[in-house]
C-alpha cells in the first residue's frame, strides 16, 4: 500500500472518532494547552477530566474545589464541536474558584482562551431529558398517603400525625404494571 493511501486511511479513522472515545491523556493535552495559554500550568496535576455517563442534559460540570471536570459523552458524541468549548468553560471555573461563578474573573479567563463567555448551551437535549421517578409513601400511624420524588421516607415524618413513613412503591406506568402483575 502506498504511503499516501495509508495516511488517508489513518486520517479518515481519526475523523470518525467520537469524543467519548478519547482517552484521558488526550483530554489532559487539551487541558494542558489551555492552562499554558492562561499561565496556569502549575494546576495541571490537580485537574481531572472524565466522561460521566450518568449526566443527562448538562454537557459539562465541574467541582472547582476538587479540580474535577465531568463531560457528558452522549451529548458530546452528538455535538463533537462542543468538546473544546465545554472543557474550556469548566476549566475556567476550576481556575476562577468556587465563589467566582460566571462573574468577571471567569469571563476574563474565557476571553483569554479565545471564547465568548457563554453560560448555557442551546443544544437539543429532548432525547436525554431527566426521568424523574415518583414514590408513594404511607404513614404507618394514620394511613395518609404521599407521592414524593425521593425514596428516603425514613428521613421524614407524617404531616398529619407525626408517624413514621413507609415506602409502598414506585408510582407511574411501570409501577402500575408491576402492581397489576403481582395481583394476578
Amino acid at each position: 500500500m502506498a504511503k499516501s493511501a495509508r495516511t488517508n486511511a489513518r486520517q479518515r479513522r481519526r475523523a470518525r472518532r467520537l469524543p467519548s472515545q478519547l482517552n484521558t491523556p488526550a483530554l489532559r493535552l487539551v487541558v494542558l494547552s489551555y492552562l499554558r495559554r492562561l499561565g496556569e500550568e502549575h494546576r495541571a496535576a490537580r485537574v481531572r477530566v472524565a466522561f460521566n455517563r450518568r449526566m443527562r442534559t448538562a454537557i459539562g460540570r465541574c467541582e472547582p474545589g476538587r479540580g474535577r471536570i465531568d463531560l457528558n459523552p452522549r451529548l458530546l458524541d452528538r455535538y463533537p464541536q462542543e468538546l473544546v468549548p465545554t472543557i474550556v468553560h469548566e476549566l475556567c471555573h476550576v481556575i476562577a474558584g468556587i465563589r467566582a461563578g460566571h462573574g468577571p474573573r471567569w469571563q476574563e479567563l474565557m476571553r483569554r482562551c479565545g471564547f465568548k463567555p457563554d453560560l448555557y448551551h442551546d443544544l437539543d437535549v429532548s432525547a436525554y431529558e431527566t426521568r424523574r421517578r415518583s414514590w408513594r409513601w404511607r404513614c404507618r400511624g394514620c394511613g395518609t398517603s404521599y407521592v414524593r420524588k425521593s425514596r428516603g421516607a425514613s428521613l421524614y415524618a407524617c404531616g398529619s400525625c407525626g408517624g413514621r413513613l413507609l415506602v409502598e412503591g414506585e408510582t407511574g406506568v411501570g409501577a402500575r404494571r408491576l402492581a397489576s402483575s403481582r395481583r394476578a
